[in-house]
């Protein structure tokens, strides 16, 4: 008779590592999928199969650079996103700066993706909202830094 469920010694003991990681796991939402039966802990040995298989990697930067986005697409990361608006790219890389500005951008899987129609629309309402509260951006002639404020206010309309 084959075995349908591995408890977590077994498993521990199948990967090498301790059964305190997989309680780790358990309680961080990570890990195969499992059962719990009393006090008892019990994976599936499907489940456990299936996680190995995910797992399954051909080289290290597959992890986080497999998801194909769609032809024509317009979703950009940061540097790129920085160089076509000619902002820094500071605001696009740090969460707080983005989230305060409410720069429009998307997570796919660790990756944070920019849609440069977006962005460019978000630069466009930030530009006119300085302009519509009197803010003056323009550069002094001799200021070799731009403030974000100019930066914006230069992009095309």
């Amino acid at each position: 008779m084959q075995k349908m469920m591995m408890n977590e010694n077994e498993l521990a003991s199948r990967w090498n590592i301790s059964p305190k990681t997989l309680q780790r796991w358990r309680s961080e939402g990570r890990g195969p999928r499992f059962m719990k039966m009393s006090k008892r802990v019990v994976y599936p040995i499907d489940e456990i199969l299936d996680f190995e298989s995910e797992a399954l990697r051909a080289s290290t930067w597959e992890s986080a650079a497999d998801v194909v986005l769609p032809n024509g697409s317009s979703y950009m990361g940061p540097r790129e996103i920085s160089y076509i608006t000619g902002l820094p790219l500071y605001i696009f890389t740090q969460k707080q700066t983005r989230d305060a500005l409410g720069i429009p951008y998307r997570r796919v899987q660790k990756l944070i993706r920019f849609d440069r129609d977006e962005v460019l629309a978000w630069a466009q309402r930030w530009s006119q909202n300085a302009k519509n509260l009197g803010i003056d951006v323009q550069a002094a002639p001799g200021d070799h830094y731009r403030s974000l404020q100019q930066a914006l206010a230069s992009l095309p309309a």
